[in-house]
């Protein structure tokens, strides 16, 4: 399918139409005015498509990325059958050029054209120029493709040569499967890629969601931390609640004893009741005093009984505000030490995380030197070891091939008889040395004494030789020539070998010891392999010379028959029996005797040096089983200490923490004690003290009024006057009391009513106060729910808003990042539709003779 704003990307099918002579139109390549203005329409239609906001011609142009991928199918089934349109056009004309020219070379394919970035107007308007110029190339092919130069019989012919060509073309069912099989592979792709996307949302969702179960676990947290805050802070209110409850008691008891005091006073001071008494007689001015004096006294109680409630009030406030200030400076205390405390811990961990840090920091900095050296130091000793392992293969290498040549001549000339004497005969009569030396003939000994020589030289130097130096004041055993000789006195350990064993061992133990015993052991190994490998070698040699003897002696028979030899050359000719074999021994024989004697001693050399290696591994195994003891025993004790470390230090730790606890409850004795303290202090300083100071006072008072009184009536001398100013006075004071009372009442009766009015007037402003308190509490949290929600509906604005924003932004960006990509199979379909223009022009002659309404 194609989009409906794009039908200039399908090009073939507007020019496989037949255009009418009027239609036809010749463009202009020198008209630059319409070249200018086309590249200025393409340039605001880019612009307008990249930059506006509207959605218009970009939903047309690119609506979404499998309608691009439905474009490209069809295009390129399109593209497939225009394919196949110009092979079954072009192939009668191929064959028959082929058959006219075959050396002619082949139609080059077209080159697609590489990426362009059209990075400024320039680029694109040269693209647009080029398209142009396409456009003006194919509207001039497609003017020569409409005309009709043949007639309607050779048009005929070549229909009917057009369809067996079609017949023989291949099966469209193929084409068609392969495009299935295309489309079902795109969808696949479509599918994984879905797929993929799902999968990451899915990632995306489940990292979402985990942090969030991991805020919401953190605020859980945080929820649970403040409350236990408030639940202590509760705690330690109730607390200090019921210490000022307790002390709020403590004084409400010394107050009410007070007043018990004071009413206990006031009895012992007020006169007995006026009851008939004939014991005593008071006058009328004497009883009319003390009712006078009661007065007094009662007016003095109120103001004192006010003043000292408001004491008691004024030293409550004051508790209660002596209390809560230490309870805050308590209080600021505790978190100044708290964050103190956290403060000092924090920086703690911190200088530990860093030492900890330094420590592995410089670790890591040792690790690699330490690490290079030990590599180093192995390395090294690997690569001595191996050096001398190769010098010594090298040298065995080099005494087994002189060895070979040795026999070799040897042997060379013992078959060809270079090697008989005049004294062969006595020589080979008489008995053979302990070490074969004497059995050798006279052409022999140079070569043997050369041989053995080399052997001697080339050997390897024995075990033990590289610890003789270490003791220069013991002299060496000498090394014997051949490795046969060698003893049990040459391979035994020396006491100063011992004595450096044991001081290694006691030094260093297994560790130092164990990669000095290694080679030994390896170098003993490969002398006892390359021993075993010679003498292998020599009884190879003795077979191969005895059967040489063999043949010898059976050619040499019938020659020593016919000639008449006897004597000396008996030697080398055998007889059919066996009875003279005695007497005719050959010239070898002495050295053959002699190789089996040196092999008869090597055999018993290699048994014994096994024997010496099986011992010294059986005191190796033993020494390393005392090693492998004390280790264990090292590790058990090391194992002891730790745990009588550990445990150490677990008694220091319960020492410490009980030390702590120690401190704790120390502190928070004193802290019990200063806190009595200062309520005693509070007590005297600020309650009793005053209160005993104004009683002091008061009974000074009271004294000195007594005595005034006293000494007043007992300066008057009549007691006339006296009783009748008693008299006057006691109705004078009932009458004061009367009018007393009546004022009292009308007081109280006035100050109820005001307290009434009074009260009304409260209770109607503190409904009005109530009521303007909802009214502006209600108020202000509707004007807070619609601030709030007027600023969430700003938000939502501004976030859709940038959302809208980014979403045309995104549009824009993939239309321009599409845009080149687009361009570029434009460009790349107009050359390929360049190519089958230039072809159909190199064939033109043949499509002339197709009419175009055949097809």
């Amino acid at each position: 399918m194609a989009f409906q704003g794009n039908n200039h990307l399908l090009n073939w099918r507007r020019r496989s139409k037949r255009k009418t002579p009027g239609q036809k139109m010749q463009l202009k390549m020198d008209d630059i005015d319409e070249w200018m203005k086309r590249v200025e329409m393409a340039s605001e239609f880019a612009v307008s498509e990249v930059l506006t906001s509207g959605t218009n011609s970009r939903a047309m142009a690119l609506q979404s990325a499998e309608q691009l991928q439905d474009h490209d199918d069809a295009y390129s089934e399109a593209q497939a059958l225009l394919s196949d349109w110009m092979s079954s056009k072009l192939r009668l004309e191929l064959e028959m050029d082929e058959e006219d020219d075959p050396a002619a070379p082949a139609v080059p394919t077209a080159v697609l054209p590489a990426f362009m970035d059209y990075s400024s107007f320039d680029e694109l308007y040269n693209h647009l120029a080029e398209e142009e110029e396409g456009k003006t190339v194919s509207s001039f092919l497609q003017e020569l493709m409409d005309r009709e130069l043949l007639d309607p019989g050779t048009a005929q012919d070549l229909l009917l040569d057009l369809d067996q060509a079609r017949r023989r073309t291949r099966d469209p069912s193929v084409t068609m499967e392969a495009r299935h099989r295309q489309v079902r592979e795109t969808r696949a792709r479509r599918d994984a890629e879905r797929e993929r996307l799902r999968r990451a949302q899915e990632a995306r969702r489940a990292a979402l969601e985990e942090a969030r179960q991991r805020e919401r676990e953190a605020e859980a947290r945080r929820r649970e931390e403040a409350r236990r805050g408030e639940a202590l802070v509760q705690k330690e209110m109730g607390r200090l609640r019921r210490q000022m409850e307790e002390q709020k008691a403590l004084e409400q008891r010394g107050r009410q004893k007070e007043r018990e005091k004071l009413d206990r006073e006031k009895a012992a001071v007020l006169p007995p009741s006026a009851g008939p008494s004939f014991s005593t007689y008071r006058p009328p001015a004497e009883q009319s005093q003390s009712r006078l004096h009661i007065l007094n006294l009662q007016c003095l109680q109120r103001p004192f009984s006010g003043w000292y409630s408001v004491v008691l009030e004024r030293r409550l406030q004051l508790g209660r505000a002596a209390a809560l200030c230490d309870w805050k400076r308590s209080l600021r205390a505790w978190r100044a030490w708290r964050t103190l405390v956290w403060a000092a811990r924090e920086h703690r961990e911190r200088e530990a995380t860093e030492e900890e840090l330094r420590t592995e920091h410089r670790r890591d900095q040792l690790a690699p030197g330490g690490d290079r050296r030990r590599l180093l130091r192995r390395c090294f000793s690997t690569w001595q070891l191996w050096w001398q392992s190769e010098k010594g293969q090298r040298e065995l290498l080099a005494q087994q091939e002189q060895t070979r040549s040795k026999m070799a001549a040897l042997i060379s000339a013992a078959s060809t008889g270079r090697l008989r004497g005049p004294e062969a005969p006595a020589q080979g009569l008489g008995p053979p040395g302990p070490t074969g030396e004497g059995a050798d003939p006279p052409g022999v000994p140079d070569r043997v004494g050369t041989v053995r020589q080399k052997k001697t030289d080339v050997l390897p130097p024995a075990p033990s030789s590289g610890r003789q130096g270490d003791s220069p004041a013991v002299p060496p055993l000498m090394r014997p020539p051949q490795p046969w000789q060698v003893t049990r006195r040459h391979a035994a350990v020396s006491a100063c070998e011992r004595r450096q064993a044991q001081r290694r061992r006691g030094a260093g133990g297994a560790a130092a010891q164990g990669p000095r015993s290694e080679p030994r052991h390896a170098a003993q190994q490969h002398t006892i392999a390359l021993q075993r490998k010679l003498l292998r070698e020599q009884q190879e040699q003795i077979l191969l010379l005895q059967k040489e003897r063999c043949l010898l002696e059976a050619r040499g028979a019938p020659e020593q028959r016919a000639q008449g030899r006897t004597g000396d050359q008996n030697s080398w000719g055998r007889t059919p029996t066996r009875n003279a074999a005695n007497q005719q021994r050959p010239l070898l024989d002495p050295v053959v005797m002699a190789m089996e004697e040196r092999a008869r001693l090597r055999l018993e050399r290699r048994r014994e040096v096994e024997e010496m290696r099986r011992k010294k591994e059986e005191e190796k195994l033993a020494q390393m089983k005392v090693e492998e003891e004390e280790r264990r025993r090292q590790e058990q004790e090391e194992r002891r200490e730790e745990e009588r470390r550990r445990r150490e230090e677990r008694r220091l730790q319960r020492e410490r923490e009980e030390q702590q606890q120690q401190r704790v409850r120390s502190q928070q004795a004193l802290q019990t004690t200063a806190r009595h303290h200062h309520q005693r202090s509070l007590l005297l300083r600020r309650g009793l003290a005053p209160w005993q100071r104004l009683l002091r006072l008061k009974r000074g008072h009271e004294q000195l009024a007594v005595r005034h009184h006293r000494g007043r009536v007992l300066s008057t001398g009549l007691r006339a006057w006296h009783h009748w100013t008693r008299a006057s006075l006691s109705e004078k004071q009932a009458a004061a009391d009367q009018l007393n009372r009546q004022l009292l009442l009308r007081q109280a009766v006035a100050c109820w009513r005001r307290l009434v009015e009074c009260r009304a007037r409260l209770e109607e402003r503190a409904q009005d106060h109530h009521r303007a308190t909802a009214q502006r509490r209600v108020l202000r949290a509707l004007l807070a729910l619609l601030t709030r929600e007027r600023l969430l509906q700003w938000d939502r604005l501004e976030e859709a808003r940038q959302h809208s924003s980014r979403r045309v932004l995104r549009r824009c960006l993939r239309v321009w990042v599409l845009l080149p990509g687009r361009q570029r199979e434009e460009r790349e379909k107009e050359a390929r539709r360049e190519q089958l223009r230039r072809r159909v022009e190199e064939v033109l002659p043949d499509f002339r003779c197709s009419p175009l309404g055949s097809f």
